[in-house]
């Protein structure tokens, strides 16, 4: 697809998400003690294991095992003497906590118990589309450590696409995860198709029980908030600009307001596209909830809230068959320019008019979606940085 070429140069918070592959490598060679080295390798039953000594030496998991993945790192003077370590899959699983949700594989590192003298560095496989599907971020997995008695959780050190790194001063079984958000803190979107192109939008036009669908998550969190889009059953290859804009021009039920005038100001927050089996997924993280806004002082615009939530046809070709006259389009509906040039040389596409597709309700507070006021905006405190206690055992 065109927006293939361009996905490269955005961010992973500000762009539709591509999980891509990661290469594991090879069986890595253990360093042992002072009279010689221990080679690491795979057994039969997909365990990795090596003779490691008080020089250090790493264990990696074989690509296609069952502890693809996986990597011990452990630290000159961490051992005092020889020591064959191993890491494989758990033969019985062990439910995390409640309130956790394990994303990737269970494993035990042997010899179980053993204390290091400096903490091994271990990084574990995770399912990015787990974590997404549970409304978080990469950099949120975290792993649980099962001590004599019970799970404690330790915060990463690093993440990667599928993995997540973490300190380790006992060896042990270990797990990735993620602590879903709480209820209170996630305001649920549900968007409304614009009635005169949903038959342009819809991948089976005419079938009521295939009709696009297209909702979305958004999780307050102390210093930004975070959007999981969810959409189905929309024309594949369709390509879509997400906006939150200042005025929506439907109201709450989904039809269209008699008294709209113009969609104020506009916020251009992404990119969408529909894959080929109808699916559209997006990730945002930016201010969204309790105080988006935006001022200008050069043309005496005040702190004004964008609240509502839309997104529109990348190519207005997508919309003429319902009616849309390309030739036409408010100041919102022609995409922002990039740089000195009339075209809009990140994407590839043109200044063009662009239809509104949905529109969603207010980002406001979950309990009543509304918008913040003008007065709220510039008098109230944001309080993202609300004290939480720390956890660092349990769930």
């Amino acid at each position: 697809m065109n927006s293939k070429r361009r996905h490269g140069n955005r961010t992973a918070e500000h762009s539709l998400r591509m999980v891509s592959g990661l290469a594991c490598a090879a069986v890595v060679a253990a360093c042992g003690g002072g009279s010689g080295t221990g080679g690491a390798s795979a057994s039969p039953d997909d365990a990795v294991h090596a003779t490691i000594g008080p020089k250090g030496g790493e264990l990696v998991g074989p690509a296609g095992s069952t502890v693809d993945g996986v990597h011990l790192v452990i630290p000159a003077g961490a051992l005092t003497a020889d020591t064959d370590i191993s890491i494989r899959p758990v033969d019985s699983e062990t439910a995390l906590p409640a309130t956790a949700v394990r994303c990737g594989p269970e494993f035990t590192i042997e010899p179980a118990g053993l204390k290091l003298s400096v903490p091994a560095t271990l990084t574990l496989p995770f399912d990015e589309t787990t974590v997404t599907a549970q409304d978080r971020f990469d950099d949120e997995v975290k792993v649980w450590i099962l001590g004599a008695n019970a799970w404690g959780q330790q915060l990463q050190t690093d993440s990667e696409p599928r993995g997540v790194t973490v300190q380790l001063d006992t060896l042990t079984v270990a797990a990735a995860g993620v602590n879903p958000p709480a209820t209170t803190d996630i305001v649920h979107l549900t968007f409304k198709p614009n009635p005169k192109f949903a038959s342009c939008l819809a991948a089976n036009p005419g079938d009521a029980t295939k009709a696009p669908s297209v909702e979305a998550d958004v999780v307050r969190g102390n210093l930004n908030d975070g959007l999981f889009l969810r959409g189905k059953n929309v024309k594949p290859g369709l390509q879509f600009d997400l906006f939150t804009v200042e005025n929506s021009s439907l109201l709450a039920n989904g039809t269209p307001d008699p008294n709209f005038k113009t969609f104020g100001l506009a916020w251009y927050q992404s990119d969408l596209e529909a894959e080929k089996n109808g699916t559209m997924r997006a990730t945002i993280r930016t201010i969204l909830l309790d105080q988006i806004f935006g001022f200008d002082p050069t043309v005496t615009l005040p702190p004004t809230g964008t609240f509502e939530m839309g997104f529109w046809f990348n190519d207005p070709q997508d919309a003429v068959a319902c009616g849309f006259d390309a030739t036409k389009a408010d100041a919102l509906q022609r995409r922002a320019r990039c740089g000195p040039s009339r075209d809009d040389h990140r994407a590839g596409r043109d200044d063009r008019p662009r239809p509104p597709v949905h529109q969603a309700g207010h980002l406001g507070h979950a309990s009543a979606l509304r918008s913040v006021s003008e007065s709220e905006v510039s008098s109230r405190p944001r309080c993202r940085l609300t004290t939480r206690p720390a956890t660092t055992a349990g769930g």
